[in-house]
């Protein structure tokens, strides 16, 4: 959400030259939320990382041909760049007020033709060059030769204190606290000041995606199931376990999120995270997420090298999917599965309980029917191409039924393999003492697969099930039907 303080135009320009003065907009943070050099910089990382890794050294000695090769390297989706819709506004109510309205920008000429193309208002669009870095002293002399009877600029970094100084008025968009005294104390009108409310902290908080985090409670599953939960030891094993995991998952996620920027912010609904949004700078995400797997497969060792060894294989299949196996259909959603298998195995291996081929092959049919769940909400909302293919995925519109098959013949799959789990082996251990209760456990989990298809097919279901169940009550009364089950089984006499 964003406030927006208007002050006064300069009437004794307007008053001399008998026009409002032209008004000029920086773009990267200012007209959109995002730096174009970062975004292509990260876009780069993922799709071509060689020629990424081959136009650093320009980095160091030339910046403006540095930005001339990441543009011409990767294909940047323009059209969905986030916007400050509110400058936008603003401008278009100049524009239509007669004032002309100019972009001038550090950006590449190319992209910042394209972005501008959005528009309808710019009455000329000037960008860095090959040669030419247009930033700080630079822009603001080009400004000074181009508008010799003064401007108004739009900027938001301390690198544009010099075209201020050069201007006639400024506007301030989200500016630092540091930036915004130094425009204020050098004398000049602050014609309008756009600020984000939003605090940071609860940015980087909804990027880290700390409520997944309930997803990783399935590495104490085998804890459970082995019947430990009173070995202190183990349990604080598998409580570490928890957390270093979650650490790296939440670096997974992030990666992720950088990898599929264009897509989300095409989505109806994950156009709001934090890095689709530009609420949080790219290159910190890239390096926080480098930093949180890293630390997080480091002091894994210090639980077992078993549950390293297990870590180690779900950062590298996320890794795989991130880089470009989530475009691949079915494959992706087999890989959703697997790495959600691996949170058993790395309890597993926590626990130091023996492995369980019937709960490993449950949770491949069953969260396998939840990514299927997932794949088809995604493709029921939307599909935004005349072929009816979804953006950053491998599925059409078309896809619709067969994903809903598929799904709902995997999570009917894992209920059968639990019944076949319950006869063949659970009724054989001896610490369940009135097993008839284990009845109850496939009739609870048929009942939350279905009452999640049914939502599904309905509409009614419009984000990740697994995070819809963390905050469903009736999953969570379901969950507490099962749990109750298995405690009767346990504690009860038969």
């Amino acid at each position: 959400m964003l406030n927006v303080i208007t002050g006064q135009s300069n009437e004794k320009a307007s008053a001399s030259d008998e026009k409002m003065l032209p008004l000029v907009l920086d773009l990267d943070g200012t007209l959109i939320r995002t730096d174009l050099l970062v975004e292509g910089i990260v876009t780069a990382f993922f799709k071509r990382p060689l020629a990424l890794i081959a136009a650093l050294p320009l980095a160091l000695g030339n910046r403006a041909k540095f930005k001339h090769r990441i543009a011409a390297i990767v294909d940047i989706d323009t059209d969905s760049l986030p916007v400050n819709s509110d400058l936008v506004a603003y401008a278009e109510r100049e524009q239509q007020k007669g004032r002309e309205i100019h972009l001038y920008t550090a950006a590449s000429q190319s992209l910042a033709e394209s972005v501008a193309s959005r528009f309808g208002f710019f009455s000329s669009v000037v960008g860095s060059s090959e040669t030419v870095n247009l930033k700080s002293n630079r822009k603001r002399d080009a400004l000074v030769e181009r508008f010799p009877g003064g401007f108004v600029y739009a900027g938001d970094a301390h690198a544009d204190l010099s075209v201020w100084q050069a201007s006639d008025a400024a506007i301030l968009v989200d500016t630092s606290t540091h930036v915004q005294r130094a425009v204020v104390a050098s004398g000049k009108t602050v014609e309008a000041t756009f600020t984000t409310v939003e605090s940071p902290l609860k940015s980087w908080r909804k990027a880290l995606r700390l409520h997944q985090w309930a997803k990783n409670l399935l590495v104490f599953v085998p804890l459970l199931l082995s019947h430990q939960y009173f070995d202190i030891p183990v349990v604080l094993e598998c409580v570490a376990a928890f957390f270093i995991f979650s650490v790296s998952a939440s670096g997974t996620y992030i990666l992720n999120d950088l990898s599929d920027l264009s897509a989300d912010r095409r989505h109806k609904i994950k156009y709001k995270r934090p890095f689709a949004a530009g609420k949080l700078n790219l290159l910190a995400g890239l390096s926080v997420s480098i930093l949180l797997i890293v630390g997080g497969l480091a002091v894994s060792t210090l639980v077992s090298a078993g549950f390293c060894v297990a870590l180690a294989a779900y950062l590298f299949v996320t890794l795989c999917y991130s880089f470009g196996l989530k475009k691949i259909p079915l494959l992706d959603v087999m890989i959703l599965a697997i790495l959600f298998t691996l949170r058993l195995v790395m309890g597993t291996e926590a626990s130091d309980a023996g492995y369980s081929e019937w709960l490993l092959t449950f949770s491949m049919f069953f969260f396998l029917s939840l990514s299927m769940a997932k794949r088809f909400v995604e493709v029921d909302a939307k599909s935004d191409s005349p072929d009816g293919a979804i953006s950053g995925r491998g599925y059409r519109r078309d896809d619709r039924s067969f994903i809903s098959a598929m799904g709902q013949a995997a999570g009917v799959a894992s209920i059968l393999i639990l019944v076949l789990f319950l006869r063949d082996d659970a009724f054989k251990v001896d610490i369940y003492h009135n097993k008839l209760f284990l009845w109850g456990i496939p009739v609870f989990m048929a009942l939350f697969l279905g009452r999640l298809w049914l939502l599904a097919t309905r509409k009614e279901l419009n984000q990740d099930p697994v995070a819809f169940a963390v905050k469903d009550q009736i999953s969570y009364l379901l969950g507490f039907g099962l749990m109750t089950c298995m405690l009767a089984a346990i504690f009860m006499p038969g």
